[in-house]
């Protein structure tokens, strides 16, 4: 005989928790961002701009991680409180992600300098270091995902993180790759259509991407975190791992 499903076992009751929970994570992430929308929204669009995006840019770091968190928690779990999950991944190991964020930003901000000082200097050798660092860009670009990725879930060492981020960059080439194609289909996607998509559907690139770099964080879990013998309810601690929920 066939068991009637309760109420909350529904198909369509799964799939209004989840738009729900995308929708509402999508919202904190946009008001957690203000400051850089609107810098983008009253600066005019020009390369002499970039030192204030790079300063607007820099409280969208917490923002990131609690995005992150958010994500992979539903993707892992399949279950989210939005609001106490994204401001729990925000202000967790916040000076630690600052940091990060920072570092990224300034890299980035150094190596768009030169590309675009190259790009209007053309000489045969220009065109060379040009190729060079936007290869290197792709290189800090999968880094900087991975970097953002690991620390949105555990709390390592800087250098520690680095390490591993880079270890995975290698050892997890097809995930790599993967991040990197999401964001080149959003980049091809914002061209055709709005610069303001991001902001839109922040929250589903996010879960694409901690779905894609689920073996990474599910091996660096199972590889580099200390393991506590079980107490007597058989119960192990990490305490390595901040978000454990």
């Amino acid at each position: 005989m066939e068991q009637k499903k309760e109420f909350g076992q529904g198909i369509l009751f799964t799939f209004s928790n989840y738009v729900y929970w995308i929708v509402l994570t999508n919202i904190y992430f946009v008001a957690t961002n203000a400051l850089f929308i609107f810098f983008f929204m009253t600066l005019t669009p020009s390369f002499s701009n970039i030192g204030l995006y790079a300063l607007a840019l820099i409280p969208s770091g917490p923002a990131i991680s609690g995005l992150l968190y958010s994500m992979e928690k539903l993707v892992r779990t399949k279950e989210l409180s939005p609001t106490a999950d994204f401001f729990y991944g925000y202000r967790s190991n916040l000076k630690g992600t600052f940091l990060i964020w920072t570092i990224i930003l300034a890299v980035y901000f150094v190596l768009l300098i030169d590309l675009q000082y190259l790009r209007l200097t053309v000489t045969p050798i220009n065109q060379i270091i040009f190729i060079v660092l936007l290869v290197l860009t792709l290189i800090w670009t999968m880094l900087s995902i991975n970097l953002l990725m690991i620390n949105s879930r555990f709390t390592f060492r800087i250098r520690d993180l680095v390490k591993l981020s880079a270890y995975y960059q290698f050892i997890k080439f097809k995930e790599t790759v993967g991040n990197v194609l999401i964001l080149f289909l959003v980049a091809f996607a914002t061209v055709i259509t709005t610069d303001f998509l991001v902001v839109f559907i922040a929250s589903l690139i996010a879960m694409f991407m901690t779905f894609n770099s689920r073996a990474m964080l599910n091996h660096i879990e199972s590889n580099f975190l200390k393991k506590s013998p079980p107490n007597k309810d058989g119960k192990a601690y990490n305490p390595q791992q901040v978000h454990g929920s």
